[in-house]
């Protein structure tokens, strides 16, 4: 799998330096080697005291992730106009699981506090996780089992969308293949759809490191820079989130 594929975070500011006693901070999410990562890159604006060592803490959240080690240390460390940036590896932990309401799409938030050990000050933040840094290596489904699946979910446990104006190799079906493999999504089928030409859709399969499946269907047509996304799956609370990380993928 070439570079190109290699899962990234999409990096979005959490906290303006003027909240988090001058440090800017951008957050992002992503897997490396089946360790789930929240990258976090710092920005010295307006501290006088170098950022060397800060203490992370999660709060109870959808998806049960908390940090492995609470310390993060910034080596070297960062002095007024300087910038750097740590990865906190995240392990699944029921404890930390916060329940989601029945009928109620599960939150990507996650309540994040940060402290500065140096200066004292704590900071605040919520970060948008992105759910296809939990999918995990095991994924993939047997083609028969998969087709079992598929017909076992209601369809209105089916969750639609469209997405256009997307780059080349996004309608690219042996490109989208590789990305989506190099991000635990797995392919399954592809085949023309009947009575329609040019069009093809695409079948994929994912499944959390907690165990939760997801069932994906894409939607080509020649020469369109768009596709129909379709995911369906029992744990439909989560259903959201697996749609926004499919468009992510396809997106970025």
């Amino acid at each position: 799998v070439g570079d190109s594929y290699e899962p990234k975070a999409v990096m979005t500011q959490v906290c303006a330096a003027d909240k988090s006693g001058g440090v800017n901070i951008m957050a992002g999410f992503r897997q490396v080697q089946n360790t789930i990562k929240l990258e976090l890159n710092f920005e010295n604006i307006g501290s006088a005291i170098p950022v060397s060592s800060l203490a992370i803490q999660l709060n109870k959240n959808a998806l049960g992730l908390s940090p492995v080690k609470q310390q993060i240390v910034l080596n070297p460390p960062l002095a007024q106009g300087s910038s750097g940036s740590a990865a906190v590896d995240l392990a699944v932990t029921p404890a930390m699981l916060a329940p989601v309401p029945d009928g109620q799409p599960a939150s990507p938030q996650i309540q994040i506090a940060i402290k500065n050990m140096a200066s004292g000050a704590v900071f605040y933040f919520a970060a948008a996780f992105a759910l296809e840094a939990m999918f995990g290596a095991d994924g993939a489904l047997e083609r028969t089992a998969f087709i079992e699946q598929w017909k076992s979910i209601e369809d209105r446990k089916e969750l639609f969308g469209t997405l256009s104006d997307l780059p080349p190799a996004s309608v690219n079906i042996e490109q989208v293949i590789a990305k989506f493999a190099a991000n635990h999504v797995f392919f399954i089928a592809r085949r023309p759809v009947p009575n329609a030409e040019g069009q093809e859709v695409v079948y994929f399969s994912m499944k959390t490191v907690s165990g939760m499946e997801f069932l994906c269907e894409l939607t080509f047509k020649a020469g369109v820079n768009a596709t129909k996304v379709c995911i369906k799956t029992q744990n439909v609370s989560y259903g959201p989130l697996a749609k926004v990380a499919i468009e992510s993928l396809l997106r970025n």
